[in-house]
C-alpha cells in the first residue's frame, strides 16, 4: 500500500495569447505512507509569481515531508500544535522567496502566490491553505463526507492572500482530514470551474470518475502526461482562461 501521485500544470489561454508563462506550481514528497502535497498559484498581477509559485511549492513539500518523517505523531496533535508546524514550514519556503526577492532587488510583492496543501498518512491528515485554491479529500469508506477546504478571498471576488503578503500568518487555515483517505485532490481555482461541483461541495464524479480510473490503470509518470493533455485540452479554453494545476493522490 502506499500513494500513486499524479500531477500536472496548464497554461491558460489568457497567457498563451500574451506569451505568460504558467504562473501555477504543484510539488509533493512522499516517505512511506507519509504524503505532503502542495499547489500553488501565482498571482497574474504579479510580474514573477510564476518564480514565487515554484520555490513556495517546492520549499514547503520538502519543509512539510522532512518534518513529519522526524515527528509523525504531529498528524495525530491537537490543531494548535499541527497549526504552528505548518507555520514554521510555511516560514520556511517563504524565505526562500524572501532571499530571491532581494537577489533580484525586487519586491517581495512580485512573487506573490497562493498555497493549497496536504499532510497526510495512511490514517489521517491535515489540509493547510492561504487563498484561493482547493482541496478534497475522500474518504475510503463510502459512507464518509468528502473533507474540503475551501478558498478563501477577500472582499472583492478577484482579491485573495498571498504566502508574501505580511499577514500570510493570520490568513493560513488549516483543517483536519479525521478518517483515511482514497483521493486527493488538490487544485488551482482554474480547474476547479471543471473539477467541482457547483458550490464547490465535492468533487465533480463526471469529470473526475473516468479521469481517476484511467490514472489507476498506468505508472504516475504517464498518468501526469495524460493529466496534462486533459488540462491543456482547448475544449477547457471555453470554460476557465486561467492557469490550471490539478494534483490527484490516489491510495495503491
Amino acid at each position: 500500500m502506499g500513494w500513486r501521485i499524479y500531477a500536472a500544470s496548464a497554461v491558460g489561454s489568457s497567457h498563451l495569447d500574451k506569451g505568460i508563462p504558467c504562473q501555477d506550481a504543484c510539488a509533493f514528497h512522499v516517505d512511506g505512507d507519509v504524503l505532503a502535497a502542495v499547489v500553488c498559484d501565482g498571482a497574474g498581477s504579479a510580474a514573477h509569481s510564476d518564480i514565487g509559485a515554484r520555490l513556495i511549492a517546492d520549499g514547503l513539500a520538502r519543509a512539510l515531508g522532512e518534518r513529519l518523517a522526524g515527528e509523525p505523531q504531529l498528524l495525530e496533535a491537537p490543531r494548535e500544535t499541527f497549526f504552528e508546524a505548518a507555520a514554521e514550514a510555511v516560514a520556511q519556503a517563504r524565505a526562500s522567496v524572501v532571499e530571491r526577492a532581494q537577489a533580484d532587488g525586487r519586491a517581495l510583492g512580485d512573487y506573490a502566490a497562493t498555497v493549497v496543501g496536504y499532510a497526510g498518512d495512511a490514517q489521517r491528515g491535515w489540509f493547510l491553505h492561504i487563498g484561493d485554491g482547493i482541496g478534497v479529500a475522500e474518504a475510503a469508506d463510502a459512507d464518509e463526507d468528502a473533507v474540503v477546504s475551501l478558498p478563501a478571498n477577500g472582499e472583492y471576488a478577484n482579491e485573495t492572500w498571498f504566502v508574501t503578503g505580511d499577514s500570510w500568518r493570520e490568513q493560513l487555515r488549516v483543517l483536519q482530514v479525521p478518517a483515511p483517505t482514497a483521493r486527493l485532490a488538490l487544485m488551482s481555482d482554474g480547474a476547479m470551474p471543471f473539477a467541482m461541483t457547483r458550490g464547490n461541495a465535492a468533487l465533480y464524479a463526471p469529470f473526475i470518475d473516468p479521469v481517476a480510473r484511467y490514472l489507476a490503470s498506468v505508472d504516475e509518470a504517464e498518468g501526469s502526461r495524460a493529466l496534462h493533455g486533459t488540462l491543456a485540452d482547448p475544449r477547457t479554453h471555453g470554460i476557465t482562461s486561467d492557469d490550471k494545476t490539478l494534483l490527484i493522490a490516489l491510495r495503491a
